[in-house]
């Protein structure tokens, strides 16, 4: 009887590459569990060894890609004492976002509309926004426990800044080659900037 060898994590990152690749070309909700498993070459069996569905998959994909961008933010709180200068470096991983995003972003609002329809899935669906906005209010209130802003309300000044990077990664998907995206959200965000730093008396 013949053995499948195969390492169980190359099987499990194969699965992560071809559902990546099948929710790319077909749309999230077209891609299914059997054209998943043709292109990475694996039985559905396997499939469902690592993966209860196929949400689970898109959920294991999303949140690789928010971890990623959540070391790279990280990289900038570190490297800016200031909090004004924090938020306008963080603008440079946008960047970043769109390399990895091309595919990623407009699945995630297909499944977002669907999400909306179904409160389990709208509650998964909502985490990655939460995390970012608790991420952007703590760091608005770093910002005013130093003195670098003035006192304005964390939870909706981060709100502002999640609607500033939100509207431009969908004016970059819509006009990607007419915006230098690294310097109009740079710009962008010092506007926003402008009314809430706290100026050296």
């Amino acid at each position: 009887m013949a053995h499948n060898h195969r390492n169980p994590d190359e099987t499990r990152a194969r699965i992560l590459t071809a559902a990546q690749e099948s929710f790319g070309a077909l749309g999230y909700d077209r891609a299914s569990v059997a054209e998943i498993c043709r292109r990475a070459a694996v039985t559905k069996g396997a499939f469902y060894h690592h993966f209860e569905s196929k949400q689970a998959v898109f959920l294991q994909l999303l949140e690789a890609w928010l971890d990623d961008m959540d070391q790279r933010l990280r990289t900038f709180e570190l490297s800016c004492a200031l909090v004004p200068d924090q938020l306008i470096a963080m603008t440079t991983v946008l960047d970043h976002v769109l390399d990895t995003a091309t595919e990623q972003l407009p699945i995630y609002l297909e499944y977002l509309t669907q999400a909306l329809r179904d409160a389990e899935l709208r509650q998964l669906t909502v985490r990655p926004y939460d995390r970012f906005h608790r991420r952007i209010a703590d760091i608005i209130r770093r910002g005013i426990e130093q003195g670098s802003l003035r006192p304005v309300p964390p939870e909706a000044t981060a709100s502002s800044v999640l609607a500033l990077v939100m509207g431009l990664l969908l004016e970059a998907m819509l006009a990607p080659d007419s915006i230098d995206m690294s310097a109009a959200a740079a710009q962008s965000m010092r506007v926003l900037l402008a009314g809430i730093i706290r100026e050296n008396d």
